[in-house]
């Protein structure tokens, strides 16, 4: 054996991870958090305070992103921060979404 076989398929093994591009992760961060909020700010008269609680939550995320693009160490080490606070993220802004549908379709 000569060691761990390289796999193209690993997301650590991507170009996008291995050598980020940070406007790149910042534009599709800042597109889903654009839309997430947009939502979220509809939803307010629904329901405020997951709305808000939403909000706040992709506000946070995006600044960390921000955080990490700006300070975070060059290198692969970067592009996993980008790949994992982007789909935290992603998931945050799916379960707050679910969460608010399911409120609004609850008998009041």
């Amino acid at each position: 054996m000569t060691g761990p076989r390289h796999d193209p398929n690993r997301v650590l093994n991507q170009e996008a991870v291995q050598n980020p591009n940070r406007k790149v992760w910042l534009v599709a961060s800042g597109l889903l958090a654009l839309i997430a909020i947009v939502l979220f700010a509809f939803s307010v008269p629904i329901v405020a305070a997951w709305a808000w609680i939403g909000i706040a939550f992709q506000v946070a995320i995006f600044a960390a992103l921000l955080v990490n693009g700006f300070t975070g160490r060059k290198g692969s080490y970067q592009g996993y921060l980008f790949a994992v606070l982007l789909c935290v993220q992603a998931a945050v802004a799916l379960l707050v979404i679910v969460v608010i549908a399911i409120a609004a379709w609850m008998p009041a």
